[in-house]
Parts: C-alpha cells; sequence; structure tokens
C-alpha cells in the first residue's frame, strides 16, 4: 500500500484556511451548544436519583452553570454573526445513557448510585472542559477574541473540580 502525501506531513505543515477553521469552530460551537441542552435535562433526571442533599445541591449548581453557559453561547453566535444549528450530540448522550444505566443497575446501594454518578458528572466536565479549550484555541487561530470563551471555560472547569473535591469526599477514609 502506497502511502499517501498527507500521511508524510507534520501538524506543522499542515495549513488551514480561515474559512476552514471558522467552520471547525462553528461545528464546535454547536457541538457544545447541543450538549448543553441535553445535559440540562440529564442533570435533572440525574439529580432524582442522588441521595445526599450536598450532591444535590451541587447537581443543581451545575445544571444552573450550563443555562448560564446556553446564555452566554447564544452571544457568542450573535456576536459572529452565526445561527445555531441543531447537530447530533451521540456521544454525549451515549455517556449520559451509560451513566443511568450504571447509576440505577439493581443492587447498588445508596452510596453507591452516588459514587457513580459523580464520577460520570466528572468525566461530562473534562468533556466540557476541552471543547471550550479546543473553541478558545480555534477562534484564537480565526482572529476571534477567544475571551468571550472564558467564562464558559471557567464555569465548566470549577464545576469539574467542585465533583472532583465530592468524589474524593465519598471515597476517603474516616479520618484520614
Amino acid at each position: 500500500m502506497t502511502k499517501s502525501p498527507v500521511n508524510n506531513l507534520s501538524p506543522q505543515d499542515v495549513k488551514f484556511d480561515d474559512a476552514h477553521l471558522k467552520k471547525i469552530f462553528l461545528e464546535h460551537l454547536n457541538s457544545i451548544y447541543c450538549g448543553k441542552q441535553h445535559l440540562i435535562q440529564f442533570f435533572d433526571e440525574i439529580e432524582n436519583l442522588a441521595t445526599l442533599h450536598f450532591l444535590k445541591n451541587a447537581i443543581k449548581e451545575c445544571c444552573d452553570d450550563a443555562r448560564d453557559q446556553l446564555q452566554h453561547l447564544d452571544s457568542i453566535f450573535n456576536s459572529i454573526n452565526e445561527d445555531q444549528s441543531k447537530i447530533s450530540v451521540l456521544g454525549m448522550k451515549a455517556m449520559t445513557l451509560e451513566a443511568y444505566i450504571s447509576a440505577i443497575k439493581a443492587g447498588k446501594t445508596p452510596m453507591e448510585r452516588d459514587v457513580f454518578i459523580i464520577f460520570y458528572l466528572q468525566l461530562i466536565e473534562g468533556i466540557e472542559v476541552t471543547y471550550f479549550k479546543v473553541l478558545k484555541n480555534l477562534a484564537k487561530a480565526i482572529g476571534y477574541s477567544n475571551t468571550f470563551l472564558d467564562k464558559p471555560f471557567n464555569q465548566a472547569l470549577e464545576d469539574k473540580i467542585m465533583f472532583e473535591s465530592i468524589y474524593k469526599e465519598y471515597i476517603s477514609e474516616p479520618g484520614s
């Protein structure tokens, strides 16, 4: 099998024109937007499964943050004169379905359910942090100010850290 010339290129050799980068940026922006819409529904469902009041409050806070982020993303669409379009977020939907099924699996104690919920919430927030970081890099590459992504990026990062600290509290040994 003969290698195509593209296979021999290094990342530094690959050049995208602005139109292509804008298309990629818009696709990612739509992905995070539609993902956030789905997550708001997921947070509402998973909050009902959580048992500890502290965890329920954290999930509610995360849901409120997602609503704020959606409003912020709406303003980004407006500022770049683009419309949000509905796209598939099958990966996010599959992960949230897996989280839901893991949390409701028969035989789990309420504590075990909470630990599974927190684990998946950490994964979801990690994905969001990555998405916003990618969007910031793409925005900078095409000449947009990437500071308009600071607020949603910081919210996602704070939520990830919040769930990590809750998880550590759950699994730490008493007195350690």
